[in-house]
């Protein structure tokens, strides 16, 4: 016991350092700014890189923490990540996680920094650009506005939602009914995401 008592102040100095010590993100930020100061940019370019990449996959971390759980009759698969550099396709973070049900398959996507988002922008702001006939409509799900994909009779479709101009959530599913895209998008909280940075 008094040579555990003994160790006790050694044990509370090493979880001190770990603790203060510098995760990897800021250690590659910190590798680039002196390979920068050294003139060194290639490896400044490297480490400011690797340091951006890191921060996506924390972001999309914590962006699968916003997947709901599934609607009660539906199955839920794990969340999964992507994450893509800006010289991939323009960047950008995506989480999503499939919905099941019999044969009807769902799938919600949560897209952060990626290229989609704009062009989905200029669709909301722009109601015209919904042409008559192309099966899509404006709606409200839960006080956020949304554009729904669903031609009549069809067994596919999808609903968009811009959340806080920052994040792409998208709703898309086949062999589903559009009732069945209604049900898992208001699933979703979206005023809890906006409140996410």
């Amino acid at each position: 016991m008094k040579s555990i008592l003994r160790l006790l102040p050694a044990l509370a100095l090493v979880a001190a350092v770990s603790s203060a010590r510098a995760d990897d993100i800021t250690d590659s930020i910190e590798a680039g700014k002196t390979a920068y100061e050294a003139g060194n940019y290639s490896e400044a370019i490297t480490s400011f890189d690797f340091a951006t990449q890191l921060i996506r996959q924390k972001k999309g971390a914590e962006l699968k923490n916003y997947l709901p759980d599934a609607p009660k009759g539906w199955e839920a698969g794990e969340a999964q990540l992507e994450t893509a550099s800006g010289s991939v396709f323009g960047g950008g973070i995506t989480a999503s996680r499939s919905y099941t049900r019999d044969s009807k398959s769902v799938t919600i996507k949560i897209q952060s920094d990626s290229p989609l988002l704009q062009a989905t922008m200029m669709v909301f702001d722009n109601s015209a650009l919904m042409s008559a006939g192309s099966g899509m409509e404006q709606g409200v799900i839960k006080g956020q506005k949304v554009i729904i994909s669903f031609e009549s009779g069809a067994t596919n479709g999808d609903i968009k939602a811009v959340v806080d101009r920052h994040y792409l959530v998208e709703i898309s599913g086949n062999s589903v009914t559009k009732d069945d895209l209604m049900l898992l998008a208001k699933a979703f909280d979206y005023a809890k995401l906006a409140k996410m940075k």
